[in-house]
């Protein structure tokens, strides 16, 4: 009985053994599709292929950025533009709100394909973000998921500034003021923060207060490059650090991006009529860029330390804006029911589809240090542009400044070295 159980054991383990080596070949096949793909006719005096397939690393990011919506307008009254001049400069409203946020995010990276999940460490800033990327040397791309708070927005208001004027004038004629003030510096000071408190005295003063709240801005984003120069410069080594950059080179880019941003406001311009709950809305923006760059990777030792610099400036070619409002009112049956309420008409201008030429895009300065093959660290500072608006200036504005470090470990070797 023992031996025919060690004979059961011993073809089990035989079994396995093969199915694992059919599944490890398996993957080595997926393995040299995907190089001979990204990576094919490399020049090895300049780019070392890599030792191993995969990479786990830790990285803190730091980002530094602000997010500028204007939200177009118009006085009803065609006597305000006589009355005030200069008014027509301020037919916007400006929400702005300017982010400090620390990440940490663990990243995993197999053949070049990347994966980052990240999660704020503070609570100004980005809530979550999610990142898919691979970077190539002839081809690369990157897909991501961003979403920030805007707990710490400011609020400048222009509809007040007709009756500012007056009260302001009002002042003046009875003394209290030296000079009258002009419509500029009026709206200089139409700036309300999300924590303002108003007391009731001044609120009788002024009317009615708007209980608006802003939740967060989300940003889905794609970014593409093709490199001319792949055959000699690797944007794997100075990104994820991958390959090796063995000697010294550069190449021109053509790039591409495109960018989806939505802001979530609650009682914002569309009051709901239904005081028990706020309306809740929609600000969005879509935008398609296409630009060229050029990037350039020094390497003084044969690739154990890696300098690389890159700009990838990019030009809008499509622009599409959007608005909605929702509020819950009770049906015939008294259920509570979802609601899209009526456009406004002070928001024509927002569907206007005559485009504005915008500009955008990325510089990038990183560097790289290979301790070891299976050990790596590295720096990266990185400045993004998207400018999304319209011929009515509707505006949907991000910038970021992003300073990440990272230390990765690599396993796997690659076995066919």
């Amino acid at each position: 009985m023992k031996r025919h159980i060690a004979a059961l054991l011993l073809l089990f383990m035989v079994t396995v053994t093969g199915r694992a080596q059919e599944v490890s070949g398996f993957f080595d096949r997926i393995d040299m599709g995907i190089d001979r793909i990204k990576y094919s006719k490399l020049d090895t005096n300049y780019i070392a292929a890599p030792k191993y397939k995969l990479m786990v690393a830790m990285v803190s990011k730091n980002a530094w950025g602000r997010d500028n919506v204007h939200i177009p307008f118009s006085w009803n009254d065609p006597d305000v533009y006589e009355r005030y001049p200069g008014i027509e400069k301020y037919e916007t409203e400006e929400i702005l709100s300017r982010t400090n946020q620390s990440v940490a995010a663990l990243r995993v990276s197999y053949c070049g394909l990347s994966l980052s999940y990240g999660f704020a460490l503070n609570s100004s800033g980005s809530k979550r973000s999610l990142v898919v990327g691979s970077n190539g040397n002839k081809f690369g791309f990157k897909l991501g998921f961003e979403r920030n708070s805007l707990s710490n927005a400011r609020f400048r208001d222009y509809r007040y500034l007709p009756f500012m004027y007056e009260f302001l004038y009002s002042m003046y004629e009875l003394g209290a003021l030296e000079r009258p003030y002009i419509i500029d510096e009026i709206a200089e000071h139409s700036v309300y923060e999300r924590t303002d408190l108003i007391d009731e005295e001044s609120e009788e003063q002024i009317g009615e207060n708007d209980d608006w709240e802003l939740d967060d801005v989300v940003h889905w984003y794609g970014n593409f490059y093709y490199a001319f120069n792949h055959r000699k410069f690797s944007m794997s080594a100075a990104n994820y650090a991958q390959y090796i950059q063995r000697r010294s080179a550069g190449s021109f880019f053509v790039t591409g991006d495109v960018n989806y941003s939505r802001l979530h406001a609650r009682d914002l311009l569309n009051m709901s009529e239904d005081t028990l709950e706020t309306s809740r809305e929609h600000f969005s923006a879509f935008g398609i860029a296409l630009g060229a760059g050029y990037g350039y990777n020094w390497t003084p030792n044969k690739g154990k330390f890696l300098l690389h610099g890159s700009v990838r400036p990019t030009v809008n070619v499509y622009n599409h804006m959007d608005y909605d409002a929702y509020e819950w009112v009770e049906d015939e049956e008294g259920h509570r029911v979802k609601k899209k309420m009526e456009r406004l008409e002070n928001l024509n201008p927002l569907y206007d589809k005559k485009m504005k030429l915008t500009f955008g895009g990325v510089a990038r300065v990183a560097a790289v240090w290979n301790i070891t093959p299976c050990l790596v660290t590295g720096a990266n500072v990185e400045y993004t542009i998207r400018d999304n608006r319209n011929a009515s200036d509707y505006r949907l504005y991000h910038n970021r400044l992003n300073i990440n470090a990272y230390a990765a470990f690599k396993f796997l070797r690659n076995k066919r070295r």
